[in-house]
């Protein structure tokens, strides 16, 4: 009895250090998603199903549309992350050179920045007629709108933090006899890396909205189209699932550059304290 009394006061000891181990932020976002998952529960319980699904339903639903031999959910998300994800990337490399170019030559920041500006006031459902138009209905439409709607706050927003940026930095590489270019890319481009990757994260919720929209707006596939498509049936089970899809998907890529900024920053404030 004494044996499997210590024992359990040794488990329970090892579970409380693990728990105290676990961060503040975890905890809350854990209960956060429990009262969610409730509350969902709840409302799915003493609402009609046509308006919202239970999880069990929805969980059904997913399993169904796994299983489907057509593999129309599975084909959807390809589309959808083949899409996004060339545009994104296509607006990161277009984004970082036009903020190192407005960063390193006064001029074309002045000269460039009232345009991203005005870009920046337009909603991009706005221009879909006009890329459709050049473009068509294929991918190269979907993954222009894509590429416009990350690349604006990107710049925008690295711009932003690029003027944070001391000129001290580059002023003293250009006195060692360093270039313009050099100075900036060796000295102010890592100090301004963690606010250009929260500038992509910015700009990847931004594209991921508008791929959706994209794909609703012109030849109805991915699961933009799932989303009309099921929407429009009111199959409320699987067009839960398609929207929640869309939630991991933007909830992962937000959390990797998240990560990745905080790596940056402390390796940024570690070559500070050298």
């Amino acid at each position: 009895m004494r044996a499997a009394l210590a024992t359990l006061r040794e488990d329970l000891s090892a579970a409380g250090q693990a728990l105290r181990r676990i961060r503040v932020e975890s905890r809350i976002i854990a209960a956060l998603v429990l009262a969610l998952i409730g509350s969902w529960i709840w409302f799915a319980a003493e609402l009609p199903a046509a308006f919202l699904p239970s999880p069990a339903e929805t969980g059904d639903a997913l399993y169904d549309m796994l299983a489907d031999r057509r593999g129309d959910y599975l084909r959807a998300i390809g589309e959808t992350l083949s899409v996004f994800l060339t545009g994104l990337l296509a607006a990161s490399l277009a984004g970082g050179g036009l903020t190192f170019l407005m960063g390193a030559f006064p001029l074309a920041g002045r000269v460039l920045s009232p345009c991203f500006d005005l870009l920046a006031s337009v909603p991009n459902i706005a221009l879909m007629p006009l890329i459709v138009a050049f473009l068509g209905l294929g991918p190269e439409a979907k993954i222009c709108v894509v590429f416009l709607a990350a690349l604006i706050p990107l710049v925008v927003s690295g711009a932003a933090a690029l003027r944070q940026i001391s000129p001290l930095y580059a002023e003293a590489a250009m006195n060692l006899g360093a270039s313009r270019t050099t100075a900036w890319a060796k000295a102010v481009w890592p100090q301004a890396l963690p606010q250009m990757i929260a500038a992509v994260r910015v700009g990847a919720s931004q594209g991921l909205t508008a791929c959706v929209v994209a794909e609703i707006y012109t030849a109805m596939t991915g699961l933009g189209g799932l989303v009309a498509g099921y929407g429009s049936a009111f199959n409320m089970p699987r067009y839960f699932v398609v929207v929640l899809t869309l939630a991991v998907i933007g909830a992962t890529l937000s959390t990797a550059l998240r990560r990745l900024e905080a790596r940056l920053r402390r390796r940024l404030f570690a070559e500070r304290a050298l």
